[in-house]
């Protein structure tokens, strides 16, 4: 039997109207949105996600974690939770479409399902997370609701421990606070999101829908590499112990090392750091932002392994000294299979071409892969553009995503909800 909400759809003006109004905030010349985690831009999209969630007439809450939630409360208390989630950070300089599309897809969810007058068996959320793009911390609010985060954890933020705190202070939240926002799995019935591709594959095989099969592990380290500064002028360059050169080196040799014995990896070096950074000083200290990713826990522990034997090669031919601090570890993450074969019957009723796939991405999903069937739907990004103010993602496309998630919603969790994990 067809259920009365399979033939629902999101109100497209509303969607679009959203969107149009979340974009204004953090926006660039550029046309793109900088509104990091944190920051007086993030603050003020918080304020105005809740209130449009208080305006619809949801519940409005927001954890010790940050995690700001929309509830559609079940007819019966005691109910588990059906999360829809994403972020509404972005990276600095970042695009309109990365998170807050899945946040204002969620949003509509639940108003439509709110406003057709039906009280669901499961109680549904809309969920914005905190910090996804890890300007402090990655999935620092999934990870600490799903009990993912420890105290340890909280010690090394990209940006440095006062950074972190000051903009805690900004949203009224404490590191201590962060480590409470853990939530039973027992309470969890399950979790989708809505997200761009953020690649070219979908656009290039003209598939209107990615449904996802699995997501990347990542692994992040900070390597220091110490030398001695001297007089650039005067100094030999035999007999200097140039931290630029290890630094330098490690990063050209990394590159072929992974391209020839790693091709179902990938790696980056972010960011590299010279002090004293002066023209005519041998650099004394480089500090490199190393990040590897790949969709095998047992790969991602080799290719790291062989780096940092790299590393240590390297630095002892340019005399000089290396330590190395882990800054994040998250493992990859597996689609749940019944998930995504509901996602592939939504698909397939909404007459929607769709294609199973990897995420290279990490994103909050693989926060709740190991607690609760999880899923992700993926719509296409024109040129394979993100993390950039070209992010571009065409109107209908969203739309189509926003309608498989509802579609996948009553399907997952009102029509036949899971009885277990």
């Amino acid at each position: 039997m067809v259920h009365p909400l399979s033939n629902y759809h999101i109100n497209e003006q509303r969607f679009k109207a959203n969107f149009d109004a979340l974009s204004k905030i953090g926006a660039t010349a550029e046309g793109g949105v900088n509104r990091p985690a944190l920051s007086e831009a993030d603050l003020a999209a918080r304020n105005w996600l809740r209130e449009r969630i208080e305006t619809a007439g949801l519940e409005y809450t927001c954890d010790s974690a940050g995690n700001q939630a929309a509830t559609l409360r079940a007819h019966r208390e005691g109910e588990p939770h059906f999360l829809l989630g994403s972020h509404l950070d972005t990276v600095p300089e970042g695009g309109c479409f990365d998170g807050a599309l899945g946040i204002l897809a969620a949003l509509e969810v639940l108003q439509t399902i709110q406003e057709a007058g039906y009280s669901p068996s499961v109680n549904f959320e809309a969920v914005n997370f905190t910090d996804e793009e890890g300007t402090h911390i990655g999935l620092l609010g999934s990870r600490a609701l799903t009990g993912k985060l420890s105290p340890n954890d909280l010690l090394h933020p990209n940006l440095g421990i006062d950074a972190f705190d000051t903009g805690l202070s900004r949203l009224g939240l404490t590191r201590e606070g962060i480590l409470s926002a853990f939530r039973d799995p027992k309470t969890i019935a399950g979790y989708l999101e809505l997200h761009i591709e953020q690649g070219p594959i979908l656009a290039e095989n003209g598939d209107e829908i990615g449904i996802v099969t699995g997501i990347i592990g990542i692994h992040r380290s900070k390597l220091c590499f110490v030398g001695k500064a001297d007089h650039a002028g005067t100094t030999p360059l035999l007999k200097r112990r140039d931290a630029g050169r290890a630094a330098s080196a490690f990063a050209a040799h990394a590159w072929e090392t992974v391209q020839r014995e790693f091709m179902d990896c990938v790696f980056n070096v972010g960011n590299m750091r010279f002090e004293p950074g002066i023209f005519n000083v041998v650099p004394a200290v480089v500090t490199l932002d190393l990040e590897l990713r790949s969709p095998q826990v047992e790969r991602l522990s080799i290719l790291h392994e062989r780096l940092l034997h790299l590393a240590h090669q390297e630095a002892k031919a340019a005399q000089t000294q290396i330590t190395v601090t882990i800054a994040e570890e998250i493992a990859p993450a597996y689609m749940n299979t019944a998930v995504q074969s509901a996602l592939q019957e939504c698909a397939h009723a909404e007459s929607r071409k769709y294609r199973l796939m990897p995420s290279g991405a990490g994103h909050d999903a693989q926060s709740f892969a190991h607690i609760c069937p999880s899923g992700m739907i993926f719509i296409p990004s024109q040129a394979g553009t993100s993390h950039s103010s070209k992010e571009f993602s065409r109107w209908q496309d969203c739309v189509n995503g926003a309608n498989l998630l509802l579609q996948a919603a009553i399907k997952l969790a009102v029509v036949k909800p899971f009885s277990d994990k």
